[in-house]
């Protein structure tokens, strides 16, 4: 019988650094890739950028006239229905919003009761604004150009 060189069973230290690489590798991508979590303040921003292109959409399709007011607690969804404002929904802001509205460039104190203010024509045009909300930490403006679209523009 010829003898066989012994191996010892085991890993070098090459193979387990490799394996330790990729494993960091791969927790970071994981952890890059979970999103951050949303504040109160950015729900907010993107559920009112939404619901008004959804109103100015409504306003082109039904071809009545629909608005929103903004006041000092939240905001008044409007729609003109029987030769008269409707509210249809109304929602308040956090007590920890700052607000700041503004039309054709001019800062305009909020009422202490919502009316309409911001028109949705079914023409596809509205009046425009700007309308700011921010908190301690993060800002957001909604505008609207006029064209019958509501864009959301973080601010830094």
């Amino acid at each position: 019988m010829t003898s066989r060189p012994h191996h010892e069973a085991g890993f070098t230290l090459v193979e387990v650094l490799v394996v330790l690489v990729i494993i960091g590798v791969m927790a970071s991508i994981v952890i890059l890739s979970i999103p951050t979590p949303k504040t109160a303040l950015d729900k907010q921003a993107n559920i009112m950028v939404g619901t008004l292109n959804k109103m100015a959409q409504d306003s082109i399709i039904s071809g009545r006239v629909s608005a929103v007011g903004f006041d000092r607690s939240g905001y008044v969804l409007y729609e003109f229905a029987n030769d008269d404002w409707q509210e249809t929904v109304s929602d308040e802001w956090a007590e920890t919003y700052s607000l700041k509205y503004k039309r054709i460039g001019a800062v305009l104190d909020l009422p202490k009761k919502a009316k309409p203010a911001v028109l949705f024509q079914p023409t596809g045009l509205s009046t425009p604004f700007e309308l700011s909300l921010s908190d301690k930490d993060i800002a957001y403006t909604l505008i609207g150009e006029g064209d019958g679209r509501v864009a959301l523009r973080k601010e830094q």
